[in-house]
């Protein structure tokens, strides 16, 4: 996929994780222990050729800039190409960034400075592990205008099928119908959020967008066009996870924790990530760790069983914690309880507290907070 580049959305407006996106953008997430969500965007990328990725920002990014940097852990830090962060409200963006057309809009310079043919546009809150190739020779044999990816949701109900962009197509795999969160779905088929067009066509689009009065790619550039233009849908039968809500992003987490799932994310292609080079985990005398994830440079003394537990945690003797994500740089003290638990970054729990949430209202603790 040499002639093509890549283009990364890591801000989402309408989606809100209480306190743990108060201060972080949601592709700055963490997941799995030692991961953030937009590595597996950056990832795919990487792993397909793409050696052009713009990173489209908006606010709450400083975590974001200092997890993905130069993009030397995914080979992006290059003298030709490489990685390009765009900041927010960039020079000609209209209406302050409303939607992800005026992130385009801000990029335009950017994108007329690129030479490849082909640009795919991906969001970075999806997980998954996949490479675009198949995409993009299906794209030119169908002669497409635009192509997207998709994946059945079969198990899903009503409701949670109305988080998604849904698609309708037909034999040919050709979309001929579309909605943007809708109430009823016309179908289990849920985009991926991955958009695939020549570079050109995108500019095109953007412009006349935005002379318009147009801020979204789904509503109006997509959907507007479905019998205008060819577009064309593209299945993934691998897993695929939202993280577009709390629920969501606890569930992302634990679904880790099943090896199945482990050994599609993390073994035939590589997820890249910032390395911290701590040092190993200290599991001392009494420990116990059931089915659960634990990074580096962690002092275990207590009980842990079905989570996920981050870099330089401290988990005390006599605690016990279960269906909890803990994130780096935790502590918590001898005697506490804790059950579908969120802590982030840096809290302190005191000794005998006791926290027990629900598995679809998990407790959340913000950053730096004592308990």
């Amino acid at each position: 996929m040499k002639d093509t580049m890549g283009i990364v959305f890591t801000h989402f407006e309408e989606i809100r994780l209480n306190e743990l996106s108060d201060k972080r953008s949601i592709s700055a997430m963490p997941i799995g222990g030692r991961y953030r969500l937009i590595d597996f965007a950056l990832s795919n990328l990487v792993n397909s050729g793409i050696i052009n990725v713009g990173v489209a920002t908006r606010q709450n990014y400083s975590s974001l800039l200092d997890h993905i940097g130069s993009g030397k852990p995914w080979g992006l830090n290059r003298k030709n190409y490489g990685l390009f962060i765009h900041p927010p409200f960039s020079v000609g963006s209209h209406n302050d960034g409303a939607g992800n057309i005026d992130a385009l809009f801000g990029m335009l310079s950017y994108l007329r400075r690129s030479t490849q043919k082909y640009v795919i546009l991906a969001e970075g809150n999806v997980v998954c592990n996949t490479t675009f190739d198949k995409l993009l020779e299906q794209h030119i044999e169908n002669n497409a205008d635009i192509s997207l990816m998709y994946h059945v949701k079969s198990d899903c109900s009503v409701e949670n099928l109305s988080r998604f962009d849904i698609l309708e197509v037909d034999d040919t795999k050709r979309v001929v119908e579309m909605q943007k969160n809708p109430r009823h779905p016309i179908s289990d088929k849920a985009s991926m959020g991955v958009i695939l067009m020549e570079r050109k066509l995108l500019i095109d689009m953007t412009e006349d967008s935005i002379s318009r009065g147009r801020h979204d790619i789904v509503m109006h550039m997509l959907i507007d066009n479905v019998e205008k233009l060819r577009i064309f849908a593209f299945p993934f039968k691998g897993y695929v996870g939202h993280v577009d809500s709390v629920h969501a992003f606890f569930e992302n987490n634990m679904a880790l924790l099943r090896p199945e799932i482990r050994h599609e994310l993390f073994s035939e292609n590589v997820i890249y990530t910032k390395d911290k080079d701590s040092v190993p985990t200290r599991y001392l005398e009494n420990s116990s760790v059931k089915n659960s994830l634990i990074a580096d440079g962690c002092l275990i003394e207590g009980d842990i069983s079905q989570s996920v537990v981050f870099r330089g945690v401290k988990v005390s003797r006599g605690a016990k914690l279960k269906n909890c994500i803990i994130m780096q740089n935790t502590v918590i003290e001898e005697g506490v309880e804790l059950e579908n638990v969120i802590l982030d970054k840096e809290c302190v729990v005191r000794a005998n507290k006791r926290l027990i949430g629900q598995e679809y209202f998990p407790v959340i603790v913000g950053k730096r907070t004592t308990i």
